[in-house]
Parts: structure tokens; sequence; C-alpha cells
């Protein structure tokens, strides 16, 4: 029941925020504008989500639950350099996670991979010193970019939340959904016009979706960063029917290539618009899609990309830009840890206790934290190393 009460808000939260001209999703019932009585909207016949239905609740308090944008005070880390902004498209296999620090010490995610390799993100983003995401993208719910996104909530303080009017039945959908409910997290939709303050020199704006349609990957919320004189285009799982949808200016020097480099995206059209410098594509090794297609790969060299990185041959690839200049480093690894997280037995490790050694890749993660912050977390020890600092 708590799980249907957050749905429900979500999407008469979505609602409140899209656009007019949006076409209307056969799964929300009507109601739209910043004026429109939120009680009547939850008396209205029946709130659908893909694939269940969900009936109407009476709420008694709207205003304590996610419709709220209150961000407490956190401690910040240190700027990774001065006036510097590093992007690290991070090496999950076959699917998407990007982890941005910005240059006034907060940081962003867009997407948290698959369920299996939601620790890499977990492990780099600690290791990396950060204790809250100020920013957290989910570009559409495929589980391949929303899938570790309970973990990552669980694990971080959370600030604001974006992602597109879109809805689905899946556990990792729902699952995240519950994550921010549990930490009472208020969700803004993602859509073409939307912008986020984030600081001097740097403007954050959604180029898209500009229009809701029945597939998910073309629902995709792209998001256009800028630092300084530099631009970086993160695109999701935004196919060519969606990029010819986009109307504002994308012209930009790094672009992550939409669905893993995929033929049906990166179109010829769409690449002249952004005429990138550097192209990243995140795919795995050997996947069962044959990621990045040939198709895709000859577009961006035909439309004069400098240089293509790839996850699969060079594992994170970290993209560090004080606004003027860009470099590209490859194979980022966590470094620094004291323990080792066992994120499905919530229990704290040793880096040489047996069970850290053996632990399978899908449950672990590394950690810099104090023991007293992972216990407060909800970790224990591990009863055979009896980790001590």
């Amino acid at each position: 029941m708590r799980i249907k009460r957050f749905l429900i808000l979500y999407l008469i939260f979505a609602m409140l925020f899209v656009s007019a001209c949006a076409p209307k999703l056969p799964e929300v019932s009507s109601g739209d504008g910043m004026d429109s009585d939120i009680n009547s909207l939850v008396e209205s016949s029946e709130l659908s989500v893909e694939g269940s239905s969900i009936s109407d609740e009476r709420l008694d308090d709207i205003s304590n639950d996610l419709i709220s944008d209150t961000d407490s005070t956190e401690e910040s880390v240190d700027v990774p350099t001065a006036n510097e902004m590093r992007v690290h498209v991070i090496d999950v296999w076959q699917g998407d996670s990007i982890f941005i620090e910005l240059p006034n010490g907060k940081c962003m995610l867009i997407d948290a991979a698959e369920r299996d390799y939601s620790g890499r993100v977990i492990s780099l983003i600690d290791c990396l010193g950060y204790k809250k995401i100020d920013y957290l993208v989910a570009t559409h719910p495929h589980s391949d970019h929303i899938g570790g996104m309970q973990r990552v909530v669980q694990s971080f303080k959370i600030g604001k939340v974006y992602m597109p009017k879109v809805t689905t039945d899946t556990a990792s959908f729902i699952n995240f959904l519950d994550a921010l409910d549990k930490q009472g997290v208020s969700v803004t939709v993602a859509k073409a016009g939307v912008k986020f303050d984030i600081g001097d020199f740097l403007s954050a704006e959604f180029v898209a979706p500009v229009t809701i349609v029945d597939d998910l990957n073309n629902c995709s919320a792209v998001l256009k960063l800028k630092y300084d004189e530099k631009v970086f285009l993160f695109t999701g799982d935004a196919e060519i029917i969606e990029e010819e949808t986009i109307t504002a200016n994308i012209d930009c020097d790094v672009l992550k290539v939409g669905h893993h480099g995929s033929y049906t995206s990166s179109g010829n059209t769409f690449l002249k618009k952004c005429t990138p410098d550097i192209a990243i594509i995140s795919c795995g090794k050997g996947n069962d899609y044959g990621h990045p297609h040939d198709a895709a790969l000859n577009r961006l060299d035909k439309a004069g990309v400098d240089k293509i990185y790839r996850t699969d041959v060079s594992g994170t690839v970290t993209v560090s830009t004080d606004g003027k200049n860009i470099e590209v480093s490859e194979g980022l690894v966590p470094t620094g840890y004291n323990w080792v997280l066992n994120l499905s037995g919530m229990k704290i490790h040793t880096t040489d206790c047996k069970s850290a050694v053996d632990m399978k890749e899908e449950n672990r993660a590394y950690s810099i934290r104090t023991l007293r912050e992972l216990q407060k977390m909800g970790y224990v020890l591990c009863g055979t190393c009896k980790p001590k600092e």
C-alpha cells in the first residue's frame, strides 16, 4: 500500500508540471496546471501504471509527503581540482551510469545501471568522497538505467530528482520510487525546456523529451550540461525518432552516445546539429546486442567526431574540463577504501576477509566511510574479520 500511495503521488506531481502541449498518457487520468485542486485529482476515477492499475485512495496529508523541495544542509566535499568539472562514464557493462563532479563541490548522477552493477556506481561515488548526490537524473525506467537506483538512494543522501513523465510496473522502478519515498524526496518532471541552477558558469537544461510516446527509449530525458565554454550532451536511450523532435540548440563538445551505440540512435541529422568532438559509448564487452553497431560508428566517423571512447574497451571514461580545455582519461577504479560492503547482507568486511574475497560482484561495494557512518546506514560488522578503526 505504501508503494501504491507513492506511485499515485508521483503521477499527480508529474501531471502538475507537464506542459500543456504534451500528449496525455493513457494511464494517467486528466488534470493539468498548477491551479488544479489536488484533492479532486486524487478522487478522480483511476490512476494506472503500465501493466497494472492502482485504485484511488484518500490521502490525508499531501503537503508533508513527496511534494516538497526542502533540502537539508549537507557537508560538501573538496572540489576535485580548482575550477574543474569531471564527468565519469562508469563501466557498468551493458547499461548506463554517469557521475559528474561539479566545480562547486556538488555532484550529479545520471542513471544507475542494472542492479547487479550498482556496486560499481556506489563504490566510485563513495571513494571519491561524496555522501550526497545533489542532482539525480533517471533518463527512463528501463532496468539497465535505473535497476541500481534503489541501492544508490539507500547509500546516499539525495537532493533533487528528475525523471520523465513515464511509468512502468517493473520491480526496479517500483523499488526506486519506494526508496525515494523513504527519504521523503520530491520528483521534478524532466521534459524539454526544464532548466535547473547548478552554480556559477554552469547551466543544465533538458532538451527532451518533447513529447511522450509508447516507447520508453524515446521518452528519454536528454540533458545538456554546459560549463563555461564546454558543452556535454547526455542522451539516455534516445533513438532517431526522439532525436528528430529536439528543437533546442544541441551543439556540444562531448556526446554520450544514445542507446549504447545502437544503429537506432545517432542519426545523421542529429549529429549535424550537435557536432561533437568526443563521443562516449557505454556498452558491455561481448553483449548480446552487438553494441556498438557499425552503422552508428560509421555515422559518428562521418560526422567528424575526433575520438570515440567505449567503456567495453577503456573501462570507465573520465572527461575533465576547466570550462575551456578538455582532457580524457581511461580506466578509473575506486581506490583508498577501507571496507568491503555486502550490499545484500548489509555487512562490513575488511579487505582481506575471506567473505569479502569470495563475495559475488553483484553484492560488492567499497567504502571509505567510518564504521560509525556505515552502522548508522544499517550495516553490521562481520563476525569473522571483526572490522576495527
